[in-house]
């Protein structure tokens, strides 16, 4: 397999989320025309992403619950910001983390396809568990009422 077939082997997946994590979601991401106290993203994938990636930054690695507990989004990864190279970016994040997500690119040419399958289902759980980690970190600031409104909130965080 190619490195280009095994992009599109991730790009197809849709990673899910926690159904109890959708209050938080709801609250920051813009869905339509509400309004909202808090700065908000666009689209929900946009928070998914900034939450995965304040997950990794914070070491919050969340398994899911249950499947009958979670949902998936509507997009493929891959039709996330279709024009852009943010799939790309998030990508070669993931993949400086080889040895947690247990993925050796001198491998990839020999695998078979239940190796790929399983490869890329550790690539998936690996975002669905730091995005579940950093929207429990979100959801307790919410709670705690330290989630600071500002243009720089998320930056801000991050730090």
């Amino acid at each position: 397999m190619t490195s280009q077939e095994f992009k599109a082997q991730i790009l197809i997946k849709r990673p899910r989320y926690a159904n109890s994590r959708i209050p938080v979601i709801e609250i920051l991401a813009n869905k339509g025309s509400r309004k909202s106290e808090y700065s908000q993203f666009g689209p929900i994938y946009e928070l998914y992403i900034y939450a995965f990636l304040l997950g990794l930054k914070k070491g919050r690695r969340l398994p899911l619950p249950p499947r009958e507990l979670t949902s998936d989004f509507g997009l493929e990864i891959g039709r996330w910001k279709r024009e852009s190279r943010l799939t790309d970016f998030l990508l070669m994040i993931i993949f400086t983390r080889n040895e947690e997500i247990g993925f050796d690119w001198n491998e990839l040419e020999d695998m078979d396809e239940t190796e790929i399958t399983n490869t890329v289902s550790r690539i998936i759980n690996f975002i669905e568990e730091y995005a579940n980690g950093g929207l429990e970190y979100l959801h307790d600031l919410l709670e705690k009422g330290q989630l600071e409104n500002s243009h720089y909130m998320f930056i801000d965080m991050y730090k």
